[in-house]
């Protein structure tokens, strides 16, 4: 999306009945996350992530 010029944002913490109601889904789906996909208004800030083998552990402790 990056390159059409898009910016993403996963959002939590809704209300999936409103959701549901406010947007007419059909029963046979279920909302588990709602992403904001739009241009962003300015840079996003830089994010820093732990390295993978910080946060994985491999056949026990």
């Amino acid at each position: 999306m990056k390159a059409k010029g898009l910016d993403s944002c996963p959002m939590g913490g809704y209300d999936v009945n409103k959701f549901v109601e406010a947007f007419n889904v059909p029963s046979q789906y279920i909302p588990v996350v709602l992403i904001a996909i739009a241009k962003a208004a300015k840079p996003a800030r830089p994010s820093v992530r732990f390295p993978v083998e910080q946060t994985i552990v491999w056949n026990g402790f």
